[in-house]
């Protein structure tokens, strides 16, 4: 699904450094202009934020949330946001799904971590003092690593990713009670979803794609996801609707037509069960939200 129109899009800096490197990791105080009311934007790749200090709000997927000192934040490419902070600082490591999937061969590693590609939960979580000091040891290391660039820096920077993806998606997991997706037919639904979502709405492409019957697909999205896969599919289905109305001024009939609805009554009302609210007052409330 592409980004929506009116929203600036961030795309990795492959060669900050000079040669092409895949990973960073920053303090936030110097990334330019957060430190203030900014404008929304999405990532074309992902990053996990931990607060040190300073206060403010990040509004992510249209929830809000409060910053604060061991808060650690995970967006995923594609994910609208918006700061509003003050004195904010803290580590911000950057990745691609290229340097994690291209070394391990694993194209679903991502996809089994519960902390990214979610629609259904709230993808940050508070840790405690000694493990807040733990992980940006952790992400300290990792910068200090790519400042002092050596040829074999990659793969230590590959093997500290991995690791600390590992650690905090069973931290997550821990204070989520959220487990990540091990079933590895799971975790290619979950990919299957965030690629087809648009295209096809029925749990039957997604069965037949993965070699299995309706039936069982069902039963291993309830097991592995929590709940059947026609839910898992209506919640993006709703999550990128709400984008859409949020960030564009598409009408509410073109947001439908995008997202594969033919009929924008169809369309109006699959919109209402899933919010309680037409597109356009959902439009109106989100408006006023942004005005305040």
């Amino acid at each position: 699904m592409p980004r929506p129109p009116n929203v600036r899009r961030i795309d990795f800096h492959r060669t900050k450094y000079g040669r092409e490197l895949l990973v960073d990791v920053i303090r936030a105080r110097e990334i330019p202009g957060l430190d203030v009311g900014g404008e929304p934007h999405v990532l074309t790749f992902y990053e996990i934020f931990l607060v040190t200090s300073g206060h403010g709000t990040l509004r992510l997927d249209g929830r809000t949330h409060r910053l604060s000192s061991g808060s650690v934040f995970f967006t995923s490419p594609g994910q609208p946001r918006q700061w509003s902070t003050r004195g904010i600082d803290g580590l911000c490591l950057f990745f691609t799904a290229e340097f994690v999937e291209e070394f391990f061969r694993d194209p679903l590693f991502l996809f089994t971590l519960p902390c990214f590609h979610r629609s259904d939960v709230s993808t940050h979580v508070k840790l405690r003092l000694r493990e807040a000091r733990a992980f940006a040891e952790r992400f300290g290391a990792m910068q200090r690593e790519i400042r002092s660039l050596r040829a074999d820096s990659p793969h230590a920077l590959r093997a500290a990713l991995y690791d600390t993806l590992v650690q905090i998606a069973r931290n997550f997991a821990e204070r989520s009670g959220d487990a990540p997706a091990t079933n590895p037919t799971a975790s290619r639904l979950r990919r299957l979803i965030e690629r087809d979502f648009a295209a096809h709405h029925r749990p039957s492409h997604y069965a037949r794609a993965l070699g299995i019957t309706v039936g069982h697909l069902n039963q291993l999205a309830r097991l592995h996801l929590g709940r059947s896969a026609g839910v898992a599919i209506r919640e993006r289905l709703a999550l990128e609707a709400r984008r859409q109305l949020t960030y564009t001024d598409l009408t509410a009939a073109d947001v439908g037509f995008a997202l594969g609805f033919e009929d924008p009554a169809y369309f109006s009302r699959f919109f209402r069960r899933a919010t309680s609210m037409s597109p356009t007052e959902y439009r109106r409330a989100r408006r006023r939200e942004r005005a305040t």
